[in-house]
């Protein structure tokens, strides 16, 4: 080992300072080699080193101004695999090569746990915001090619967003539970190892709420022999789910009661044969409580329509009043008086009862069809008919219908003849335009048939009856109230208005009946909306009909 001792130096010049600290740095590069050989360098290394102006190499290195070059690649490598990586994880496709679809099927294989599980989350989590099958639908699709944890959850949703309204759901519901009771109960009725083993079966595709029950006895059963003590109390045990079976079967017949009821109810309030019948084809699931109602009402709405294809169409009027006049006499050099009169709404026909719609009145209730005098009969105004036959019609009718017919008051004719109007008549005064408003004595009926009677100088093309409704109507939409035929009414006829022509006469009453609007052999006098006359109770001839109203 080598001891180095240095003395206090004296003062020196430069030069020798400077040989001086050469010679010491010499011998101390001398001491370390021998000290440490292994620290000495190449030749190619001190190649490598550059010197300074003092002839003394530096460790700075030839070409070392590369390294911040080098580090700054490094740097830019190291981002560009941070941005690659994130947007893998976040985005599900690597950035920026998100539009790279070549790469999708290589890097499906190679994505991280967690990020499927993110994605798979984030794509279930999507559907659930919109909750739509759609959305579900597009979830599944994405299953076909990627794990989902999520999948019996989406098509649970799809199932249940299938479900129909709370009530059909509720009604289902009631159903499988009673089909799962009824089986159950015939089971424990049966009380048999296959009566047991078929209910088990059932529920291989139905839900079951009694497996554990009917396991339990079919057990039971299958060891009775060699467990004679437990039989007793297995039987008990049944006995109790019996009471149980028993209550439950009456709560729900309560409750499939009360939905029977409840849909009956609807198809009464409608009352027509596509409610009963809807009632009828639905009720299965409820009990069929009401079936026999249901069914008669359907089979008397479905006689009412066949057999009354003719019934007549009526015309709603409301409430009003008018003047109600008395026209002036034949021999009476008075002028006609009036009174303001008021009726209730109601309804009346747009048109005369025609012989169509009697005969079929006349076959149901075995009459004798009256005569039509040669001039056809379907649609032609009834005629050869008596207030009796006319009031039973309108009885008969309403019976069949339940609806409220009977004959027009003498007040309630004269305010639907009227329509609003105070003329003479409801197109106006004049007389001679009635050839298109009514069918009457004009020159074709005085021509044909002789009658010498004041006529109307028109032509309306019938010397007898016409077919009804071949006229202009009223502003009311009403047809032939004057002309045609006379048309019966339910009061009494009276020469004075004393409240009588306001009311029906009752059947017993043996005085004349009013009867109004004219024939088809009535002059002007008789085609006026004031015009009036009376015939007996039991008067029938070719130019008397009527019409009906309904209250």
């Amino acid at each position: 080992m080598v001891t180095m001792r240095r003395t206090k130096p004296g003062p020196v010049s430069s030069s020798q300072q400077t040989d001086q600290s050469d010679q010491s740095d010499q011998a101390d590069r001398q001491s370390i080699a021998a000290r440490y050989p292994l620290l000495q360098p190449r030749p190619k290394d001190q190649l490598s080193h550059p010197r300074n102006r003092s002839g003394r190499q530096t460790l700075k290195r030839r070409g070392a101004w590369r390294h911040p070059i080098l580090l700054s690649l490094v740097s830019v490598g190291l981002l560009a695999a941070g941005l690659f990586l994130g947007g893998w994880w976040l985005a599900g496709k690597p950035w920026p090569l998100t539009n790279w679809r070549w790469l999708d099927s290589r890097l499906a294989d190679t994505e991280p746990a967690p990020l499927r599980a993110a994605l798979d989350r984030s794509a279930f989590a999507r559907a659930e915001s919109e909750d739509t099958e759609a959305a579900y639908q597009t979830y599944l699709e994405r299953c076909e090619t990627h794990s989902c944890a999520y999948r019996g959850a989406a098509e649970a949703r799809i199932a249940a967003l299938h479900h129909s309204a709370a009530q059909a759901a509720q009604t289902a519901q009631l159903q499988r539970r009673a089909a799962d009771l009824d089986a159950y109960s015939q089971a424990i009725r049966a009380d048999t190892k296959t009566a047991y083993q078929i209910y088990l079966d059932r529920c291989a595709t139905h839900g079951c709420r009694f497996r554990a029950q009917a396991e339990q006895q079919l057990d039971a059963l299958q060891s009775r022999s060699a467990r004679l003590e437990q039989q007793s109390i297995l039987a008990r045990e049944a006995a109790e789910q019996v009471a149980r079976a028993t209550e439950l079967e009456q709560q729900i017949e309560q409750l499939t009661e009360a939905l029977d009821r409840t849909a009956f109810e609807r198809a009464k309030r409608a009352d027509t044969e596509t409610a009963y019948r809807s009632y009828l084809d639905q009720c299965d699931a409820t009990g069929c409580w009401h079936r026999e109602p249901a069914e008669n009402r359907l089979a008397q709405l479905t006689a009412q329509r066949r057999r009354f294809a003719n019934e007549p169409e009526m015309v709603a009027l409301a409430a009003g009043c008018f003047e109600m006049s008395h026209p002036m006499g034949r021999a009476s050099k008075r002028a006609s008086r009036s009174q303001q009169v008021c009726v209730d709404a109601f309804k009346i026909a747009r048109h005369e009862i025609t012989f169509s719609q009697y005969d079929l009145f006349a076959r149901a209730t075995g009459r004798d069809a009256p005569d039509d005098e040669g001039w056809g009969r379907a649609h032609r105004p009834v005629i050869n008919v008596s207030w009796e036959d006319a009031t039973a019609y309108a009885a008969w009718l309403a019976e069949q219908t339940g609806r409220g017919y009977r004959l027009p008051t003498e007040a309630e004719w004269e305010y639907a003849a009227r329509a609003g109007t105070e003329t003479t008549r409801f197109w106006g005064n004049a007389p001679n335009e009635a050839c298109t408003y009514a069918n009457v004595h004009d020159q074709v009926s005085r021509r044909e048939n002789g009658l010498s009677s004041p006529h109307h100088a028109c032509d309306d093309g019938y010397a007898t009856t016409a077919p009804v409704g071949g006229f202009k109507p009223n502003a009311w939409g009403l047809h032939d109230m004057l002309g045609n035929v006379w048309e019966w009414t339910c009061s009494v006829y009276s020469g004075e208005f004393d409240g009588i022509e306001q009311r029906c006469a009752s059947a017993g009453h043996a005085g004349f009946r009013s009867i109004r609007g004219g024939a088809w052999h009535s002059g002007p006098r008789q085609i006026a909306s004031a015009a009036r006359s009376g015939a007996l109770p039991d008067k029938m001839y070719g130019g008397l009909g009527f019409r009906v109203v309904e209250d």
